[in-house]
């Protein structure tokens, strides 16, 4: 799937896997410190992990642009 994209579209990709790992940290983990009274720790590690791998993937991404 990756292979017959332009370079454009392959920054794009990681940008919008970017913005994803953006919004699932702010979602679930920021927003488990915003109320420590109610702090799950499933969540927590749920949201760590949820910010991971889009970020992984947004990395690998652009790291085959800076390669070509």
């Amino acid at each position: 799937m990756f292979l017959n994209m332009t370079e454009k579209q392959k920054t794009n990709l990681a940008k919008f896997f970017y913005d994803i790992a953006k919004i699932d940290f702010a979602a679930l983990v920021v927003a488990q410190f915003a109320n420590p009274s109610n702090l799950k720790y499933w969540i927590l590690i749920v949201g760590i992990i949820a910010t991971i791998i889009p970020l992984l993937v947004g990395f690998i991404l652009d790291k085959e642009e800076v390669e070509k």
